[in-house]
């Protein structure tokens, strides 16, 4: 039996077999996994930074709460909400966490929720993994690895109007 391929299945085994620039990970702790926690580039001395998180998987049969996170070199993240209307975009903070029902899953992706950091005290580079945390309700501080990306794709939010 003689086997042929096309071009077009050449160049794709090719394109998968090459690396990414940011490869996906995922982190496991108990019934939690978490997939590809990450957070944006920035110069040390920023006023700040965001993370996000492809998805939290919650395997387990009672739910859980995602509270917070904290990051090595920019301290405690708060969740945000991002609201978008007629094209406009504003974001609130989240009061008492985001659900993860039991056998659910939830996206922080920079469009829906953000964790925001304070001053961030080092660079964060792209490529670069950075210690932190992600604070639950039941499951308490859980360590992730950050993997630190360029990202342009958070909507920019219209100023408050002022008094």
């Amino acid at each position: 039996m003689k086997l042929s391929f096309g071009p077009a299945v050449l160049v794709a085994a090719l394109a998968m077999s090459l690396p990414s620039a940011v490869p996906a990970h995922e982190e496991v702790f108990g019934t939690l996994k978490i997939g590809h926690p990450w957070v944006r580039a920035v110069e040390a001395g920023a006023a700040g930074t965001y993370g996000c998180i492809i998805e939290i998987k919650n395997e387990g049969d009672v739910p859980e709460r995602l509270l917070g996170a904290s990051l090595d070199g920019a301290g405690q993240g708060t969740l945000y909400e991002i609201l978008e209307k007629d094209g406009k975009f504003t974001s609130r903070k989240v009061v008492g966490g985001l659900a993860v029902e039991a056998h659910g899953r939830i996206e922080l992706t920079p469009t829906t929720y953000q964790i925001r950091f304070g001053k961030v005290g080092k660079t964060l580079d792209e490529g670069a993994e950075v210690k932190g945390t992600l604070v639950f309700e039941k499951a308490g501080s859980v360590p992730v690895h950050f993997v630190v990306e360029v990202d342009d794709t958070a909507p920019k939010e219209e100023a408050a109007p002022k008094s």
